[in-house]
C-alpha cells in the first residue's frame, strides 16, 4: 500500500504533464448530471474533481459547485476550467465540510484509488444532506476485454487501484449505508467509435461489430458501473 504523499506526488506529476487532457473531454460529463436529475439552485460536491469538467457542466446548469482533489495540480486545472467553483486540495477520506451540507455528491472514477475506501464513503455520506443523491462511478474487475487480453485496470494501477465485480460493489455500498437506486453502464467508449472514420471496409465492419457488441453488453461485463445512490 502506497503512502499518501506518494499518491499526491503521482497525481501531481500526471496532471502537470497532461493538464486538461488528463481525463475525458468536457462532453463526457453532463450525462452524470442527467442521471442525478439535478435542479438549479442546489449545491454539488465533486470528490476527486480532477480537471473540473463536471463542475463546469454543473455550473452551467445553475448549481452551486464545490470540488476537492488530492492533487494540487488538478486543483490548478479546475480553477481554470471552472472558475466559479469553490475548490480545495484535500483527500476524500477527510472532507473539510460540515455535516449535511450537499444536495448532490459525485465521485467519478476515483473511489477505487482511495487508500481507505470505507472511510471515504463514510465521509461522502457525512457531508451530504439526508435526502441527497450520489453518483459514484467505479471500475469492473470482470470487464469483458480484461478477460480477453489479460490486462486488468488502468495506468493508475502503478500507484493504487482497487477493481471489483458488480456483486462486490453492490455489497460495498450497502454495507456502508447506501441504498442503490440505479446502475448504469459507462458507454462513452462505445459512443466514441466512429464507424466511418476509416476507408478500409474491414476496419469499418470491425468497428460496427464492436459498437453493436457494446449496445448488448450485459451490465456485469461492462467497463465501469455508474451507481446512483442515496442514504439508507
Amino acid at each position: 500500500m502506497p503512502m499518501e504523499q506518494e499518491v499526491k506526488n503521482w497525481y501531481d506529476q500526471w496532471y502537470k504533464a497532461e493538464g486538461i487532457n488528463t481525463m475525458q473531454s468536457y462532453e463526457y460529463y453532463p450525462i452524470f448530471l442527467d442521471f442525478l436529475r439535478v435542479e438549479a439552485g442546489k449545491n454539488i460536491l465533486d470528490v476527486a474533481c480532477g480537471t473540473g469538467f463536471l463542475l463546469k457542466a454543473a455550473t452551467k446548469r445553475g448549481l452551486v459547485t464545490f470540488g476537492v482533489d488530492i492533487s494540487e495540480e488538478a486543483i490548478k486545472t479546475t480553477k481554470t476550467v471552472s472558475p466559479k467553483s469553490v475548490v480545495f486540495v484535500g483527500k476524500g477520506e477527510d472532507l473539510k465540510f460540515e455535516d449535511n451540507t450537499f444536495d448532490y455528491v459525485t465521485c467519478l472514477g476515483a473511489l477505487e484509488h482511495f487508500l481507505d475506501m470505507k472511510q471515504g464513503l463514510q465521509q461522502i455520506k457525512r457531508v451530504a444532506k439526508d435526502n441527497a443523491m450520489f453518483c459514484i462511478m467505479v471500475p469492473n474487475s470482470n470487464y469483458f476485454f480484461y478477460k480477453i487480453n489479460g490486462k486488468c485496470g488502468t495506468n493508475q494501477q502503478d500507484i493504487n487501484e482497487h477493481l471489483a465485480s458488480l456483486k462486490q460493489w453492490k455489497k460495498i455500498f450497502k454495507e456502508n449505508g447506501f441504498e442503490i437506486l440505479k446502475i448504469y453502464q459507462d458507454k462513452w467508449k462505445m459512443k466514441q467509435i466512429d464507424i466511418f472514420s476509416s476507408s478500409n471496409l474491414l476496419q469499418a465492419l470491425r468497428r460496427l461489430l464492436y459498437k453493436v457488441w457494446w449496445i448488448f453488453l450485459p451490465l456485469k461485463y461492462t467497463y465501469q458501473f455508474i451507481f446512483i445512490l442515496r442514504k439508507k
